[in-house]
């Protein structure tokens, strides 16, 4: 774990310099085509954690701190996607289920809301909850705490701008009179907490994706990976 979130940014920039601009896979062989498709959506989805936890520094940086909240919550749900990939892997290992597999990777690279062209989303709740099976609930807790800031709900509205005085009946606004500290000291934690379980996901995620290429390694020797791969 990181101490501080200027320790924790120069942690990020270590994965922003190792993230790639083309990815390939190892073989046009049908059998590293599911593993394939994990990888890009994996850097995809990292290329969006990096841009969300940058921005919502920038953004603390320069006191804007309701919009650094936001973006740092979004971030936050966006690691929660890259942990659930890694249990999908996992699964795919233990399991052998490809098509479960490849279900699901394709409602994360293609899914959408209500379409009938496209295969129905992936809940960003589902993959909380997935971290939340090891994590003991903590990560969905510090998640709904967030919403409240990121929601036009008492925290990210009146709470964050509003001063009532009880003797005057007068309410004077301005940037967090009464929220600045609780908000600063929200988005550090997140962004420790963020970048630090990155650093432990990364690693669980090269051992793992190498582990579910040997399974379709397998199962295409065979002769049962093709029926069990959905198109994307």
């Amino acid at each position: 774990m990181y101490k501080n979130i200027e320790e924790a940014m120069a942690g990020l920039s270590v994965w922003k310099e190792h993230r790639r601009v083309i990815v390939r896979p190892l073989s046009k062989n049908l059998a590293y085509k599911p593993t394939f498709e994990a990888d890009y959506l994996r850097e995809a989805v990292m290329y969006r954690f990096i841009e969300l936890i940058e921005s919502a520094h920038a953004l603390y940086k320069v006191e804007l701190l309701v919009g650094s909240v936001v973006s740092v919550r979004s971030a936050y749900e966006t690691l929660a996607v890259m942990w659930y990939l890694n249990t999908k892997l996992s699964h795919l290992v233990k399991t052998k289920d490809l098509k479960h597999f490849s279900e699901r990777t394709r409602s994360l690279i293609l899914g959408w809301s209500k379409d009938e062209e496209f295969p129905e989303k992936t809940n960003i709740l589902t993959c909380i909850k997935s971290v939340d099976k090891e994590l003991e609930g903590k990560f969905g807790r510090h998640y709904d705490m967030l919403s409240e800031y990121a929601h036009p709900n008492y925290s990210g509205t009146f709470g964050a701008y509003a001063n009532p005085n009880h003797e005057t009946l007068e309410v004077t606004f301005g940037k967090y009179p009464r929220s600045e500290k609780t908000l600063k000291n929200h988005i550090e934690n997140t962004i420790i907490i963020s970048v630090s379980m990155l650093d432990n996901l990364q690693e669980g995620y090269e051992k793992v994706i190498n582990e579910a290429l040997d399974v379709c390694l397998d199962l295409h020797r065979s002769g049962k990976l093709k029926e069990q791969l959905v198109e994307t």
